[in-house]
């Protein structure tokens, strides 16, 4: 049974957890490859190859260069940076550990929307600039009786459902692999707010563009904590421009670091994080423990 992680040496990964694959049977062998050909040679007899972070260089190519190769696995909830489909090909099973972060996700995409409700980013700044105590703030949303419409209804996405029920929030969603799930189209034109929890594909890639944000109501909002290339931003940018919709709250972005002169930080009406959702006090802990348990549990399941 053997395991190579190709995203660090072992410093990268708490003592604890190598101890407890390694105390399960599991031989595991720690580099930080860069480029394919790294991989390649170093995961040429593992049948487990596990990442984190950005992918350097486990390609289908690569893939196809390793015979022994059972599964690959990433840590954390996105796949889009591992070859799924050459995977699905060649009959090697690809895992993440969404279940370690979702929570945290939920709570920073309702924190966005809730921040992006009460303004509180804008008049923070606008106290600074010496905003006049007593004229009448322009709050144009409210919380209590709205409906969030959730694009994608994963694990994510159930936590904010739960997470807003307390302030009796109506929730309505989309999700093609959910026979219960509304069409995108009604779901979108329904909602006051919007919350993004999709995985990106070729399918999801722009799904939110410009057709779709003229189906949002005028002064709807949108928060995305999924992929930033799930929404069209130079089309969401235009939108907030001209008020097709109210207001965005982002964490991800399509390019990461965003340029400074991105159109969307000329929005006022934009909440912009980078990339953050997923991390907490919480997160050393949750991301460690489930990814020693996903291999593990790979190995002698």
């Amino acid at each position: 049974m053997k395991a190579v992680l190709i995203s660090g040496d072992e410093t990268a990964v708490p003592p604890e957890y190598l101890r407890q694959i390694r105390d399960a049977g599991i031989e595991l062998a720690c580099r930080k490859c860069e480029g394919e050909a790294a991989v390649a040679e170093f995961a040429k007899d593992a049948e487990l190859v596990w990442m984190f972070g950005p992918n350097r260089g486990l390609t289908g190519a690569v893939l196809r260069q390793l015979p022994k190769c059972r599964a690959i696995f990433r840590s954390g909830s996105g796949l889009d940076a591992l070859p799924c489909a050459e995977a699905r090909e060649l009959g090697i099973a690809v895992l993440n550990t969404p279940e370690s972060i979702a929570e945290c996700v939920a709570e920073h995409a309702v924190s966005l929307l809730f921040a992006l409700i009460r303004q509180i980013p804008q008049y923070d700044a606008r106290v600074r600039r010496g905003f006049h105590w007593g004229d009448t703030p322009g709050l144009n949303w409210h919380i209590s009786g709205r409906t969030l419409g959730l694009v994608g209804y994963g694990r994510i996405a159930r936590h904010v459902e739960e997470m807003v029920s307390g302030f009796r929030m109506r929730v309505i969603h989309f999700d093609p692999a959910d026979p219960n799930s509304l069409p995108l189209d009604e779901v979108l034109s329904r909602a006051d707010y919007v919350s993004l929890h999709c995985p990106l594909t070729p399918e999801t890639t722009h799904l939110i563009n410009a057709e779709k944000l003229k189906l949002m109501k005028p002064n709807a909002l949108l928060v995305n904590t999924s992929r930033g290339a799930v929404v069209d931003e130079d089309a969401l940018a235009a939108a907030l421009r001209n008020g097709t919709i109210g207001g965005a709250a982002l964490d991800v972005m399509s390019e990461e670091p965003p340029p400074l002169d991105h159109p969307l930080f000329r929005c006022e009406n934009v909440i912009v994080t980078p990339h953050i959702a997923a991390f907490s006090a919480d997160f050393a802990r949750n991301f460690w423990s489930c990814s020693a348990r996903k291999i593990i549990d790979f190995f002698t399941a």
